[in-house]
C-alpha cells in the first residue's frame, strides 16, 4: 500500500457554470420593449449603476465651467464653441460608454476541485452579443468574502461581436470551508477616460474547500491489509465479468438490474460484478468533541481521511464511507467520493451523539489523535497509518 502516498488528486469534475447576467442577458423581448427599458434606465438607473469622473475629467469638467464663465462675461463666440466642444466630449463620452456596454453579459465558470494550498481557477466568460459594434477595455473585481481577497481583471483585447472570451483569475484556498466567489463590479474608462462607468451587479457562486492533501504512512504489512490484497490476486475474472446475482441494495445503479431475475423472483435483482467481490476497506469517521478539539488536529484528522478515502479510490479500495451519525454511503462513483469530501470540507467538532460505534463491516478504518498535532488511523485494533 506504500503506492497510495501519490499526491495526486483524483480527476477534476465538470465545469461549473453560473447564469449569465449584464446588459446583454437581460435584452429581451420586442424593440419597443428594449427600448423602454433603455430610457427607464436613464431616469432610474438600476442599483449599482453610477458615473464617476476620472481625474482627467475633472480637470475637463473645471476646464468647461472656467470657459463658460469666461464666456458669459465676454460674449465671446469662440468661448461659446469651445464650451460646447468640451461639454459635447463629455456627453459623447457617456453614450459610447453605454453602446459599449449594451449587449455585453458575463457568467462565472468554476472548475473543481477547490482545495486548501493548491491553485484554483476561477473564470469569467465575456460575450458580446451586439450585432455590429465591439466591446473595448473593461475590468471585473473579485473577491472572495470569507478569506477578503480582492482581484481585479481586465479585458484588455477588443471582443468583436458575437465573441465570447474567457478571463481567469487563480487563488490558492488557505482554510477549507465553504467560499463566495463573487464578481461584483464591473467597470470601464471606455473611450476618452474622461468618465468611469460601473455597472455593479453580482455574478456569485459558491464552493467548497476540500481538506489539503499531507503526506502519511500506511503499513503495507499490516495483517488484515496483506491478507486482503493476497485474496485479491487470488481472484479470478475481470472487473466487469458477471459473477452472480444479488438482492437491490439502496445505492445500487438502476443500470445494474437484471429485468429477466427480477420478473421471476418478483423482487429486484443486481448484476454482481467481479469487482464488486474484490472486497476493500470503509472509512468511518467520529468528530466527537470528546476525542478531538478544533485546531490543528482536528484539519489533520481532515486532511488524512481526504487523502486517504482518495488513494483508496484510486485503488478501487474504498467501498464506503461516513461519518458518525451518518449512514454508511457507498462509493462506486467520483461523484459519491466528491460527495463525501464536501462533507469534509465543512466537517466540525460534533457534540457525543451515542452513536459512535463503527459500523460491523470488515477492514472499517477508523481515526484516533496521537500526541499533539499527529492522527492515527486504524483497522480494527492494529494502527494501519499515520500523519
Amino acid at each position: 500500500m506504500n503506492g497510495l502516498l501519490s499526491s495526486a488528486t483524483v480527476s477534476t469534475a465538470p465545469l461549473r457554470e453560473g447564469a449569465w447576467v449584464g446588459p446583454g442577458a437581460a435584452e429581451s423581448g420586442s424593440r419597443l420593449r428594449r427600448w423602454g427599458q433603455f430610457l427607464r434606465s436613464m431616469v432610474l438607473p438600476p442599483k449599482g449603476h453610477r458615473v464617476v469622473p476620472t481625474k482627467s475629467g475633472l480637470m475637463l469638467i473645471v476646464l468647461a465651467l472656467g470657459i463658460g464663465m469666461a464666456a458669459y462675461s465676454t460674449s465671446s463666440n469662440i468661448l461659446f464653441t469651445t464650451l460646447a466642444l468640451l461639454l459635447s466630449t463629455l456627453i459623447l463620452s457617456g453614450i459610447i460608454s453605454w453602446f459599449n456596454f449594451k449587449g455585453t453579459c458575463w457568467r462565472l465558470v468554476a472548475q473543481p476541485p477547490f482545495r486548501v494550498n493548491q491553485e484554483a481557477v476561477v473564470a469569467l466568460d465575456v460575450a458580446n452579443r451586439k450585432r455590429f459594434l465591439p466591446t473595448y477595455s473593461l475590468w471585473f473585481d473579485f473577491r472572495l468574502r470569507e478569506a477578503g481577497q480582492n482581484l481585479r481583471i481586465h479585458l484588455s483585447d477588443r471582443l468583436d461581436s458575437g465573441q465570447t472570451t474567457r478571463l481567469e483569475w487563480t487563488f490558492r484556498p488557505a482554510s477549507r470551508g465553504v467560499e463566495q466567489v463573487e464578481m461584483y463590479d464591473v467597470g470601464s474608462q471606455f473611450p476618452f477616460g474622461f468618465l468611469k462607468k460601473h455597472l455593479g451587479g453580482i455574478a456569485a457562486m459558491t464552493v467548497r474547500i476540500w481538506p489539503e492533501r499531507i503526506p502519511y504512512t500506511f503499513d503495507g504489512s499490516h495483517t488484515s491489509v496483506a491478507r486482503f490484497r493476497g485474496q485479491m490476486a487470488r481472484r479470478s475474472g475481470g472487473a466487469g465479468d458477471l459473477i452472480s446475482l444479488r438482492k437491490y441494495q439502496p445505492g445500487d445503479s438502476h443500470r445494474q438490474i437484471h429485468w429477466k431475475a427480477t420478473a421471476r423472483s418478483r423482487k429486484l435483482m443486481i448484476r454482481q460484478l467481479a469487482a464488486e467481490n474484490h472486497g476493500g476497506f470503509y472509512i468511518f469517521l467520529d468528530p466527537s468533541e470528546g476525542i478531538w478539539k478544533s485546531g490543528p488536529q482536528f484539519e489533520t484528522l481532515c486532511s488524512l481521511t481526504a487523502s486517504l478515502a482518495e488513494d483508496l479510490f484510486r485503488e478501487n479500495l474504498l467501498l464506503g464511507a461516513a461519518v458518525c451519525g451518518e449512514p454508511m454511503v457507498a462509493v462506486r462513483r467520483l461523484a459519491d467520493l466528491e460527495a463525501f469530501l464536501d462533507r469534509l470540507a465543512v466537517l466540525e467538532p460534533m457534540a457525543e451523539t451515542g452513536r459512535g460505534d463503527p459500523p460491523p463491516f470488515r477492514h472499517v478504518i477508523t481515526f484516533q489523535p496521537s500526541s499533539t498535532r499527529g492522527v492515527h488511523a486504524y483497522i480494527g485494533s492494529q494502527k494501519a497509518a499515520t500523519a
